[in-house]
Order: structure tokens, then C-alpha cells, then sequence
């Protein structure tokens, strides 16, 4: 028995089982991989970060920021109701002005169809109301609407 030690010592080799070693390489993969993940998500929120700062740059650069509040169709008698909703022929447009300058509108267009006229300015941090007299029966929802002025600015919208 005292020559076991000696043999051990010379032939015995001591190691890391194979379970540990498997178990070792999984969290060694694990860790690089949450690495690399958490990069990746870090550039893609810087992406998006830039994205959303470049539009918000662009918007006040433009000093016009309008925001629709509503578009109502008053009813009317002589128009049908659709699912219970009245139709009407008289469309109005609340627009809210966040931008730094007025906004005139010089052209409101409902569907592809023109109503250029001379609307009142909606001055900053105020509301605008427009009304458009249509040439058929319509109902609020589904109505595609935009107001362009003079100088270029456009807002659409879908309501």
C-alpha cells in the first residue's frame, strides 16, 4: 500500500470530468452569446434612436407641426346612414398647430378632390377649425384628407 501513492502520482493524472468540461463550454457559450446579442441590440437601438432624432431635427427645422384633432360629417336628411351613422355632405377639420409659425392652409383635399379656397391662418398653439361643403355623401370614417399651404408644407392624413 505505500507503493500506491508513488504509482498514483507517477500514472494518475488528474483532470476535468467530461460532464464538467461540456458544462463549462455551454455557459462559455452562453456568456459570448448574450454578448454578442446585447451588441446588437445596443446598435439597433442607437439605430432607431438616430432615426426618431433625424425626424423630430427635420420637423422643427420646418417650423410647421400639425396634428389632427378630428374630421366629423355633419348629418344630413338627404343622405343615407351607413350602419347605424348618418351621412352628410358638410365635412369639418380640426387641425392643432405645435410649430413655431402660422399655418394657412391655401387647399383642403377630401378623396382626390380639390377645395382650394382662402382659409383662415392657424396661429401657433392654436386650434383651426375648416369646414368643406362635399359634392356627394360621406361619413367620417374613411376619408382621406390633405391640407397643403403656400409655401410647400403638407399634412395627410387617413381618418
Amino acid at each position: 500500500m505505500a507503493s500506491f501513492p508513488l504509482l498514483c502520482h507517477r500514472r494518475c493524472r488528474r483532470g476535468v470530468s467530461e460532464l464538467y468540461a461540456s458544462m463549462l463550454m455551454i455557459g462559455v457559450t452562453l456568456s459570448l452569446g448574450s454578448f454578442v446579442t446585447f451588441a446588437a441590440l445596443g446598435q439597433f437601438g442607437l439605430a432607431t434612436g438616430s432615426a426618431s432624432l433625424g425626424a423630430t431635427l427635420q420637423q422643427s427645422s420646418a417650423e410647421t407641426q400639425l396634428g389632427l384633432v378630428y374630421v366629423a360629417v355633419a348629418s344630413s336628411s338627404a343622405c343615407p346612414s351607413l350602419g347605424g351613422v348618418e351621412e352628410g355632405t358638410s365635412l369639418t377639420l380640426a387641425l392643432f398647430n405645435y410649430g413655431t409659425t402660422s399655418f394657412t392652409p391655401s387647399a383642403i383635399l377630401v378623396n382626390a378632390t380639390s377645395f382650394p379656397g382662402s382659409y383662415s391662418a392657424v396661429p401657433s398653439g392654436s386650434l383651426g377649425l375648416f369646414a368643406v361643403t362635399l359634392a356627394n355623401c360621406a361619413h367620417s370614417a374613411g376619408q382621406s384628407v390633405v391640407v397643403t399651404d403656400t409655401s410647400g408644407d403638407v399634412l395627410q392624413v387617413v381618418s
